[in-house]
């Protein structure tokens, strides 16, 4: 279905647009359903009203939206297509006037509206020059005036007029804020807040289709050029001009270490000081729902902006999955089902992606594909030797124990072999090495396996015991055991192809998962749990007598009861580190809160991660990550008093609760922390670091705000350096 939206410009045809130029004549946009008309702006138009009325779906502004945020208007900035505003004052060369400060006394022609020309005013005003101090000129949008000496200084673009100027041979001196530590965004694309929060897929498709129309329009400015000199240029340009606009606005359009169209709001906040010198924003203004967040559980996870950059990019993934081994997993009426597939369909909706998935005659194609690169992940996996040649795996989601299923007469010594198991199953390949002398005997399908073992030519068919459970019930074969002399178990992970992010990512989400939603996945697919050496030939006798089906039933219970007792301890520990996981801090953080809140008592709080920990990944791989974030966990914990609540909040991400601790006292002690951290030998022989960030919680404030603003403290010291300590 075709989605019709529009996008309002704020000038005439320019390369100034062109990314959304190039997203239309592309098909960026119709590969993503969607049909956008680009509007030039006509004489008289508010770009904000024309967003918040519908008459536009999505409009380009200046960085002066801020003050419309701040006035109380509902809107989203979406991106910056430049880092750095174009405008700035352009003057003839002459000795008379070299920098701002020599403007004194001097005619500028200006527009008249303060906050569109805001960080031209506040360069003024650093350099000594009031509004008394030069003559302001109504502009006329005609550079001749400049040429012919009828202003001193002309207020314009350093994609437009310095072309003009020397195309006319005429030397020229640019004036520009940047200079004078006045940055600005400029050209925000920006919608409402209603047509976010109804249309969040299609805001995000429309930001990522407008970003790769500007990311090809910049590799390939000559051709973009003249693809507007074709199609858009109402403005008459020529192509020597357009390209040249190309060029220089590509040079504001990237920063060091920001990706294309990046914006902050801490950034926003600089900007928003630039108009309070003005004179043009009040002091109690607020703009902290101002920047676009396309992920609506991206702040409960923990992912670090370039994490959700890369989810902006990248919103769909292609399973190889297991069409075959139900309950865990199989495609049933083309559909992806079992547990496996309950997993997937939550962490689709915590991390705003599709999951779609091929199709496969069974297991062992499913799995080469994936090893061959074939899809971006295998959606149900174990981790061995073998499979991390090609693979990178993620932590565990989902355990059950390894079962053999026997006839009753075979019961005994079942690893001395032959076993059945499925082809290109992972205990294929752990058994081939825990047992040498068992012989293993491929099968495709579960039906094979039991039909080996019911004929005598195997000893027993390995898989997980919910797998067998299912197989023995559809066929209603008797005499069967499930036994579970291997003594271990099937830990269920997402297998990656060749893409470190994404498996922290996936981390990430993966830690998050909280007790009830794990529960809820298993109630659906496994609402029974049956335990070893169970007798199905008896099963069936029992389920005819009420007595020994209430037996049954009591029993089950109990497996249940002990296995809750069992999910409960893990649900509020972190399996890496043992200390307590974010399901944990989550629930003490509110119990504090609300002491400290009753009580009118004291609480800090530290947010604190390792600094350029993704390097110390790719350098010595996730296992050596592993066992630093273990000894990391083990040095913090010491240094720590009892009352301190400490925990894993994600990946590297780690959170203290600090009772009784206001901020001076907090801050003193992240910073010892740190000291330790940076003195202490880890088993990568290499020094470490960490990056902290400090808050005291305020009456009133809510949880998530408490976490959000230690969190802008901890991004606030990577922005200083790494190794630092900022409060709040």
């Amino acid at each position: 279905m075709i989605e019709k939206v529009s996008l309002q410009l704020l000038w005439k045809n320019q390369f100034q647009f062109a990314g959304y130029y190039v997203a239309k004549e592309k098909g960026y946009y119709a590969e993503e359903g969607l049909e956008v008309e680009i509007r030039e702006m006509p004489s008289e138009l508010d770009l904000v009203k024309s967003v918040l009325s519908e008459d536009s779906t999505f409009a380009i502004g200046r960085s002066s939206i801020l003050i419309d945020k701040a006035k109380g208007a509902r809107i989203v900035a979406l991106m910056a297509a430049f880092q750095q505003s174009p405008l700035m004052l352009i003057t003839k060369q002459s000795d008379q006037i070299r920098e701002a400060k020599d403007l004194f006394g001097q005619r500028v022609m200006i527009t008249p509206d303060a906050k569109n020309v805001a960080e031209v005013l506040a360069m003024l005003l650093k350099s000594g020059i009031s509004a008394d101090d030069y003559i302001r000129q109504p502009h006329s949008f005609n550079l001749t005036d400049l040429i012919e000496d009828k202003t001193d200084a002309y207020a314009g673009y350093l994609s437009n007029e310095p072309f003009q100027l020397e195309k006319l041979g005429i030397p020229y001196r640019i004036i520009h804020p940047r200079d004078y530590g006045f940055d600005m965004y400029s050209d925000i694309l920006f919608t409402s807040e209603e047509y976010v929060q109804k249309n969040p897929v299609k805001t995000m498709i429309f930001v990522e289709a407008s970003r790769r129309g500007w990311e090809y329009a910049f590799a390939h400015i000559e051709e973009t050029a003249r693809m507007i000199h074709e199609n858009y240029n109402s403005q008459s340009r020529s192509v020597d001009a357009l390209v040249y606009e190309g060029k220089a606005l590509k040079e504001l359009a990237y920063a060091e270490g920001v990706e294309f169209g990046d914006i902050s709001l801490d950034r926003f906040q600089e900007m928003a000081q630039i108009y309070r010198v003005t004179g043009v924003l009040d002091r109690d203004y607020d703009i902290d729902n101002l920047v676009y967040q396309p992920l609506e559980h991206a702040p409960e996870l923990g992912l670090s902006r370039e994490e959700k950059r890369f989810l902006q990019r990248n919103r769909r993934f292609h399973l190889c999955v297991n069409p075959d081994w139900m309950p865990y997993e199989g495609v049933v009426e083309g559909k992806h089902q079992g547990v496996v597939a309950g997993y997937m369909d939550l962490l689709s909706k915590k991390l705003g992606v599709t999951f779609s998935f091929g199709s496969f005659e069974n297991w062992a194609q499913s799995l080469a594909t994936a090893q061959r690169g074939g899809c971006d992940l295998v959606a149900g996996a174990m981790q061995t030797p073998g499979r991390s040649k090609n693979l990178l795996f993620t932590n565990p989601y989902f355990s059950m124990p390894v079962a053999v299923a026997v006839r009753e007469s075979n019961s005994d010594s079942v690893v001395e072999g032959p076993l059945a198991i499925l082809k290109g199953s992972a205990f294929e390949e752990i058994l081939r090495g825990r047992y040498s002398e068992t012989k293993l005997v491929p099968v495709v399908t579960a039906e094979e396996g039991l039909n080996l073992v019911e004929e005598g030519a195997a000893k027993g068919f390995v898989s997980a015991a919910g797998h067998i459970n299912a197989e023995l019930q559809i066929s209603q074969r008797s005499g069967f055991l499930i036994t579970s002399p291997i003594n271990d178990n099937w830990d269920f992970s997402l297998a990656v192809y060749k893409n470190p992010r994404l498996v922290d990512i996936l981390n990430h989400a993966i830690n998050s998962i909280s007790a009830s939603e794990h529960q809820a996945i298993r109630s659906r697919w496994l609402p029974v749990q049956y335990d070893h050496r169970f007798d199905y030939q008896l099963f069936w006798k029992i389920s005819a007598g009420v007595m020994l089906l209430l037996l049954f039933l009591a029993y089950r219970y109990k497996v249940i009861s002990d296995y809750n007792r069992k999910l409960e301890i893990l649900a509020n520990s972190d399996q890496l580190t043992g200390i307590d996981n974010r399901y944990a801090l989550v629930s003490k953080l509110e119990d504090q809160i609300k002491i400290a809140s009753r009580y009118h008592r004291s609480l800090s709080l530290i947010f604190f991660d390792i600094d350029d920990f993704k390097q110390v990944n790719d350098q010595y791989g996730h296992n050596v990550g592993d066992h630093i974030l273990q000894e990391l966990a083990r040095v913090i914990s010491a240094n720590l008093r009892d009352a301190d609540f400490f925990g894993r909040w994600g990946g590297e991400e780690f959170l203290i609760l600090l009772p009784e601790l206001d901020l001076n006292s907090a801050e003193a002690g992240a910073e010892k922390l740190r000291e330790v951290v940076s003195s202490a030998h880890f088993s990568h022989q290499q020094p470490l670091s960490c990056s902290f960030g400090v808050v005291e919680y305020r009456p009133e404030e809510k949880a998530q705000t408490f976490v959000a603003r230690a969190d802008k403290m901890l991004y606030r010291a990577k922005g200083a350096g790494k190794n630092c300590v900022c409060s709040s």
